[in-house]
């Protein structure tokens, strides 16, 4: 029907009247069209003009100022009865914000006010009338959404306990060796694992997980070593020894052990790996589990024993050695001394750090966590050899786990270093208490020619903050990290009827509900970016969900784009079933490298070599058809290494 209004204009929504009085006494002439009494389309125009056709969306604020835009956006997104029907429909907390954002957008470019027209106060509006718009937008963006009964009951991930079928079907002993840095905690539950028939030991790092190789075979125990890109075995490969030293990840949950070591158990809480500890201790196969830890993560790890019906005791130890908090700064370079070991959170920093310790003649070895493992241990040697001239130490916290060190003063150079954060953005932050404490605890070393270990910082504007933070208890650990097992991330995509890994990896995130009391969902950024990019590039056309997944669990930084385009290219020859020689390596490498690099740019150069030949032996041991030539390339990733240790 065609109105005539010339001073009022009637508005339906949800049955309820709104009034706008025109500004013009002149007529203006509204098209209205009625929609099951709720929702109204509204055209606008002056006669001679072509009439604008506004959205269902746009309708609702057609009459309204941009500040009243805003209060009613901001009622909707607040209103606790529109989030609940909003979740009722598949529009979890995460998803409601994403949707929101973009339904905000949609609003704002199809909202235009015609002249001449008051707006109407936000109070007047059912916000009611705005959620099946909303609820439509929603399944717009997501269609999945439609399928939200399903999907929700997939990705419900409350009870991980249940996914662990073998370790269920045993009755387990769980003994927890509490107790700082450097207290001979790990040590103790070492000997029940040279002592036990069959065994396995969960390491946090791979240097870690082939120091503890080496002991056990010179304690005379046959032990084979997995790391996710290298395997170390006491026979061979079809033939395993009794015993296994692996990195936390690469747990065998489907081989039965008589006992298992997991150690760090508190990096249960770690954003980004910490699924990895959760997943070795709800589901190794093994009546007797040492895990070892500080004690701040004893009631989350007595909490998930009791989910599994396990038997739990805690054994406490304390530092064996004395550590001081000295009270004034070191403030020089002049005042450095042997065994002094400097922290920093910045690997541009270090190397300046090393550039002004050799204009002073002080030779230094410097540690981070894009070093090679090789190089990161001959680092180590040289630091450690007290007749070797290098005696001082530039290093990140890669040292707060695994590498014995010889340090007799820990020096903070900052106390902030950038972290992720829950929502998957990296930040810088203030050291957290246990992170300042545990590095700190590596200064002294028992049996070693510093058995008590100082702490301070480089500059005196960091000693109030250090001694407050080390003065400080660690807050318990209350939660444990999760990841979604890959099958139901495939029941997910297969109701999505999508072989789109990022989109599965969105929506599994936005809709996922879990026991929040006892566990969070670590980042699965990593993982979601690699996938987007390999899409982005098609790169990733005709494999299966299940490869995509592991090419994008592949050890590689997403940041790092070089690396990625040769990840691509990987993904590529897989799809069309073509091997990728040595030669396809080398020349996609550009190699060979220089044998001398000079610069802080070309090692990080080199680094970047040693990233790809790394993912070249990762992918090499899941397809073996097609990464085929792995001797050829640990022969070119040695080469690099050597280049690297001789370059810093």
């Amino acid at each position: 029907m065609s109105l005539y209004c010339p001073k009022l204009l009637y508005v339906f929504s949800r049955g309820i009247t709104s009034v706008a009085k025109a500004t013009n006494r002149r007529k203006l002439p509204l098209s209205l069209t009625v929609r099951h009494f709720s929702i109204a389309k509204v055209v606008y125009s002056k006669k001679e003009d072509k009439p604008e056709i506004l959205t269902e969306e746009s309708f609702v604020f057609t009459l309204v100022k941009p500040h009243v835009f805003t209060e009613v956006l901001s009622s909707f997104r607040t209103d606790k009865k529109i989030q609940l029907e909003a979740k009722s429909h598949g529009l979890t907390k995460s998803l409601f914000k994403k949707v929101f954002s973009s339904f905000t957008k949609k609003l704002a470019r199809q909202v235009s006010p015609p002249p001449r027209v008051h707006g109407i106060s936000s109070k007047l509006y059912n916000l009611d009338a705005l959620l099946p718009l909303f609820i439509e937008h929603g399944c717009s963006v997501y269609p999945s959404l439609k399928q939200f009964s399903d999907l929700r009951t997939i990705s419900d991930i409350s009870e991980p306990t249940l996914w662990y079928e073998n370790a269920r079907s045993i009755k387990r002993k769980i003994v927890y060796h509490a107790g700082p840095t450097n207290s001979g905690k790990t040590h103790a539950a070492l000997q029940r694992f040279y002592e036990a028939k069959t065994g396995v030991y969960c390491s946090p790092l791979r240097l870690l997980a082939r120091e503890v190789c080496q002991k056990a075979r010179d304690h005379g125990v046959h032990c084979d070593m997995i790391t996710g890109d290298d395997r170390d075995y006491h026979y061979h490969e079809n033939d395993q020894a009794s015993k296994v030293a692996c990195t936390v990840e690469m747990t065998n949950l489907f081989r039965r052990y008589e006992i298992a070591i997991i150690d760090e158990i508190q990096m249960l809480s770690d954003m980004e790996r910490g699924w990895a500890w959760t997943r070795a201790f709800l589901g190794v196969c093994a009546p007797e589990i040492h895990v070892c830890g500080e004690a701040r993560a004893v009631d989350i790890v007595r909490q998930l024993a009791d989910e599994c019906n396990d038997s739990f005791e805690v054994v406490t130890y304390k530092r064996l050695g004395k550590l001081r908090v000295k009270k004034h700064p070191v403030e020089s370079f002049n005042n450095l001394k042997p065994g002094d070991c400097i922290i920093c959170f910045n690997k541009s920093r270090i190397y300046s750090y090393q550039k002004k310790l050799n204009s002073l003649g002080i030779n230094s070895a410097i540690i981070y966590g894009s070093l090679p493992p090789r190089t990161k241990l001959e680092q180590a040697k040289k630091f450690n050899d007290k007749d070797h001239p290098c005696n001082v130490l530039i290093t990140t916290d890669a040292i707060g786990m695994g590498l014995n060190l010889n340090i007799r003063r820990i020096i903070f150079s900052d106390l902030y270093k950038t972290t992720l954060t829950k929502g998957g953005r990296r930040e810088l932050k203030q050291l957290t208490t246990s992170h300042a404490l545990q590095i700190a605890g590596r200064a002294g070393r028992f049996n070693s020619q510093y058995k008590d270990g100082e702490v301070t910082s480089l500059s005196s504007k960091h000693m109030p903050l250090l001694h407050k933070l080390l003065r400080q208890t660690a807050p318990e650990i209350k939660v444990a990290g999760l990841h979604p097992t890959f099958e139901l991330l495939a029941e997910f995509a297969n109701v999505l009827n999508t072989k789109s890994l990022s989109e599965v990896i969105v929506m599994f995130i936005g809709m996922c509900e879990m026991n929040e009391k006892l566990f969070f969902l670590c980042s699965l950024k990593e993982c979601h970016d690699i996938a987007e990019y390999l899409e982005d590039a098609n790169a990733c056309r005709g494999i299966s969900l299940r490869d995509m997944y592991t090419f994008c669990s592949s050890p590689i930084s997403s940041g790092n784009k070089e690396v990625l385009s040769v990840l691509a290219a990987f993904v590529n020859s897989y799809a069309n079933n073509v091997a990728v020689t040595e030669q396809d390596v080398k020349s996609l490498l550009r190699w060979p490298p220089p044998q001398q690099a000079k610069s802080k740019t070309e090692i990080e150069r080199l680094e970047s070599l040693h990233e790809v030949l790394r993912l070249y032996m990762w992918l090499s041991y899941r397809f073996k058809d097609i990464f085929r030539d792995m001797f050829a390339i640990k022969t070119m990733r040695r080469h690099v290494d050597r280049l690297i240790q001789n370059s810093v």
